[in-house]
């Protein structure tokens, strides 16, 4: 037995040489040779914990993980040997790490994400669930625990289900289809969205189910399939599943730790929320980036209030815009209350400022930052990728009421009074609140409905590729 278990260690420490196992390519070399050398290269698997650990690969698919990824046909087909032994605990130590910190690095795609959760020692995690005989529940334990990371595995759940059973109907293409209408796809209609009715005849309660449709996927509320409708209803359940599992990635990638207060603003939904125990009690549309000047998704930390801010215009848009501008008509910058100081441009505080009255300052590698604006009518509109990049704010006022709560000085009344000085003023957060600047285009709200929102930026595919 001595001399089996010595020849077993002697081609484990060869097999760690390789890069390749079996047909199967090592995902975490650096993992298994710090694992091994805490065991001096001993066998780690007995039967028990070997099927065990099948168990829990096969349970990665409600993790929106593909179990092959993680050796399981390899493993399935190996002998009791060095090979298995290896590829075993390449398994678990790479589904531990994709699970707890994600699969794919959130720097994949420019712009990066700032601040993923440190790396947990694996290796260490590995040998104690070995020990404690407790290889799923363990990598149960590092799996990602935010209530909206949970929220989505139950939801990947009930549409794999839905997609297994052959997804929903296709709602024929046609003319726009309103309240009154009689025709034979609104039977169909009807199916896709769960009427207890066949009727071919759309009324009230119909339009209701499509008014209940329309707000949960970015759609302008109006009761009426058009265009836009349309092809939210026909998108199939298999790819809903896809992009569930991608933004459960996304979810992979915060910290641990989100604070007990933050702020959330999801660029996909363009919204912003302030979280108090897990549930937003401040709501309020934004305007983000337009296609080619894409807000990046970052950590960073609100640390001040601007009153009155003046606009340094990046060089971007001052030699791509504003100059051209002021070639053409040599009084436009005096119009727009432009002044240029050492070539740079600025713009002064007042109602025509593009920052409005209130800039909220948090520090981050893009220079981005939240902030009122004078463009008030862009948040009538459902879809709002209008900025340069920058977040703009439908009521900056609240927000400002609400980081400063803990100052008494500045109540609304006070702020509005500085706002009349015209002078720019800094307020310093006795404490600065942390901001995730994120790209959800799934996640299930607090009411508990499942909400899907367009994927303007188009980083779904890319991400869903990556994932595979």
């Amino acid at each position: 037995m001595i001399a089996a278990v010595l020849a077993l260690s002697l081609d484990i420490a060869q097999l760690l040489q390789r890069d390749v196992i079996a047909g199967e390519r090592i995902c975490d070399a650096a993992g298994l040779r710090s694992f091994y050398a805490r065991r001096e290269d001993r066998p780690a698997w007995d039967e028990r914990s070997f099927a065990a650990l099948l168990r829990a690969i096969d349970g990665l698919a409600e993790e929106g993980l593909e179990p092959n990824r993680y050796h399981r046909e390899a493993l399935l087909r190996l002998p009791m040997d060095a090979e298995r032994d290896v590829l075993a605990s390449d398994a678990f130590l790479t589904a531990a790490t994709h699970l707890s910190r994600g699969v794919v690095d959130p720097q994949f795609a420019r712009p990066s994400w700032c601040g993923p959760p440190a790396r947990i020692d694996v290796a260490a995690v590995l040998q104690s669930a070995l020990d404690d005989g407790t290889i799923g529940e363990t990598l149960g334990r590092v799996a990602v625990r935010h209530e909206g990371y949970v929220r989505l595995r139950n939801a990947l759940a009930a549409y794999r289900e839905v997609a297994g059973n052959g997804g929903w109907p296709v709602v024929p293409q046609g003319q726009t289809l309103r309240s009154g209408d009689d025709d034979a796809r609104v039977a169909v209609l009807r199916k896709r969205l769960y009427s207890p009715t066949d009727s071919t005849v759309f009324d009230a309660e119909l339009e209701q189910l499509v008014r209940h449709f329309q707000s949960h996927h970015g759609i302008t509320v109006d009761g009426i399939v058009g265009a836009e409708t349309l092809r939210e209803l026909n998108v199939s359940a298999a790819d809903r599943v896809r992009q569930i599992a991608a933004n459960m990635e996304r979810w992979r990638w915060m910290p641990e730790d989100l604070g007990s207060s933050y702020i959330l603003v999801n660029i996909a939904a363009f919204r912003l929320d302030v979280i108090e125990a897990g549930r937003s009690v401040l709501s309020m549309k934004t305007v983000v980036g337009k296609e080619y000047t894409r807000t990046p998704f970052f950590a960073a930390r609100i640390a001040e209030v601007i009153v009155n801010p003046w606009w340094n215009v990046p060089d971007s848009i001052a030699s791509k815009e504003l100059w051209p501008k002021q070639r053409r008509d040599p009084s436009y910058f005096a119009r727009e209350h432009m002044v240029v100081t050492n070539g740079r441009i600025r713009q002064r505080p007042g109602p025509w400022n593009s920052l409005g009255r209130l800039k909220f300052n948090m520090p981050n590698g893009y220079d981005v930052y939240l902030h009122d604006t004078p463009a008030r009518q862009l948040f009538e509109l459902p879809f709002r990728a209008f900025s340069h990049g920058c977040i703009r704010l439908e009521r900056p006022m609240d927000l400002a009421l609400y980081l400063l709560r803990d100052q008494p000085r500045w109540t609304q009344a006070a702020i509005e009074s500085d706002i009349a000085t015209g002078t720019e003023r800094t307020i310093r957060l006795t404490s600065p609140r942390p901001v995730y600047v994120l790209y959800w285009t799934a996640w299930v709200g607090d009411d508990g409905h499942m909400e899907f929102h367009r994927d303007h930026y188009e980083r779904d595919a890319a991400l869903t590729a990556a994932l595979r």
